[in-house]
């Protein structure tokens, strides 16, 4: 799977929670997109060197020529159908499941996404918490 370049439908699995945070200088964030904080607490795109998994963007939030904190992105927590990078199977139910990118998560990895819920053929449903 690749990270994403366009907003993205995300399919929603349950209840969540919703959170708005500043992004940081020189992103864009998708709807759609898995969401990190930075180590100023700012989002960014999900990547494995974010410092904490926040949730999934409810919309697209651009702050690519703003400062940190110039935009702010909506984010919800809770289950999530996301893209598998292939290294994810039925006996990954109830393991931590870790952030490949923004669209993508796998096996292993630096930065928890969350826990599996479920794999299928569409992708894994991942409780993002």
């Amino acid at each position: 799977m690749t990270a994403l370049a366009k907003n993205t439908p995300r399919t929603r699995v349950g209840q969540g929670e919703r959170f708005v945070d500043p992004v940081a200088a020189a992103a864009v964030i998708y709807s759609g997109a898995l969401v990190a904080l930075n180590a100023a607490g700012d989002a960014t795109p999900a990547t494995p060197t974010g410092t904490v998994m926040r949730g999934v963007a409810v919309s697209e939030a651009d702050n690519e020529t703003g400062a940190a904190g110039d935009a702010y992105v909506e984010i919800e927590r809770g289950p999530f159908l996301v893209a598998n990078d292939g290294s994810l199977d039925r006996t990954d139910i109830g393991s931590d499941v870790f952030v490949v990118d923004d669209n993508t998560v796998g096996a292993a990895g630096t930065l928890v996404a969350g826990k599996c819920l479920d794999v299928l053929p569409a992708g894994v449903v991942v409780e993002i918490r």
